[in-house]
């Protein structure tokens, strides 16, 4: 009755494994076979990967559709409207205040662009999914550092460092990496310092949204608890607070899915224009 949001189970939300639930019925993703060829077993897909790939999937949908739209009207000579017309204001604002403002000299690069649109629109997909109802219902950001790790050292940190040496050049990217200094201090000290920075600030931003996703499913977990034995004795006195509680934090979760993709967007620029840019 209350799985739609949350379960009793905590961990049924926030940790990776094999099972999918359809309301009472379980899908073991390891007894999909072809022959002896157990296929997702194998290929290591459990449940944590099929939620990315139907993020994906919505992603690349959303993307079909507003590509479309903004080319009629561009053929019409009319500005993008209705579903096509917000995804473009949603790019816009993106590429304006997110990019721009961290690298003003490289944010007209189109790949820039289009990895930290697919960086939000992603993380924001991936989020949200954990508050849609059964079989869904599982944050692939909050199940544990796999995934946020990935987008944190295998995105944000290695093109951080692609960009930088592309811009500066090998040696000039390490020089870029010290600020300026006495060669005693700048060289022993403060470069060992900033190399080390780079790994921190990838482990920033792993803890942050995992911890973030993790936590508000937790409490939705246990509210949801509470509403599921509400209807008998004494915890028919929970149940108003409980359902009120689940409630506020079922919308401050809505708003959280939306705060922590910008945050690792907006970070993430911060990082690559720091690599990218001519000043210290």
């Amino acid at each position: 009755m209350f799985s739609v949001l949350a379960s009793g189970d905590p961990y049924v939300h926030t940790w990776d494994g094999w099972a999918l639930d359809f309301y009472g019925y379980q899908l073991d993703l390891r007894s999909i076979q072809i022959g002896d060829f157990h296929v997702f077993e194998q290929l290591g897909i459990t449940k944590a990967v099929v939620m990315m790939l139907f993020g994906a999937v919505v992603l690349c949908t959303v993307g079909v559709i507003a590509g479309r739209a903004a080319k009629r009207a561009q053929a019409a000579g009319t500005t993008t409207k209705g579903f096509g017309g917000a995804i473009e204001v949603l790019i816009e604002w993106i590429r304006n205040d997110l990019v721009k403002p961290s690298m003003p000299h490289h944010y007209n690069r189109p790949w820039f662009v289009a990895t930290f649109c697919t960086f939000f629109l992603l993380i924001l997909t991936w989020n949200l999914i954990g508050l849609l109802p059964q079989p869904f219902g599982f944050t692939a950001t909050g199940g544990g550092l796999a995934v946020t790790g990935a987008l944190a050292f295998g995105v944000t940190f290695m093109l951080s460092v692609v960009a930088g040496i592309a811009e500066h050049g090998p040696i000039g990217f390490v020089a870029h990496l010290a600020p300026p200094a006495p060669w005693w201090v700048r060289w022993p000290l403060l470069l060992p310092i900033e190399m080390i920075g780079l790994f921190v600030k990838s482990v920033s931003l792993t803890l942050r949204l995992a911890a973030n996703m993790t936590a508000g499913h937790i409490i939705l977990a246990v509210l949801a608890g509470f509403l599921g034995h509400a209807f008998s004795g004494a915890m028919l006195l929970v149940w108003p607070a409980a359902a009120g509680g689940m409630f506020a934090i079922t919308v401050f979760e809505i708003v959280i899915a939306c705060i922590q993709a910008y945050i690792f967007t907006a970070l993430s620029c911060v990082f690559v224009g720091q690599m990218v840019s001519h000043e210290h």
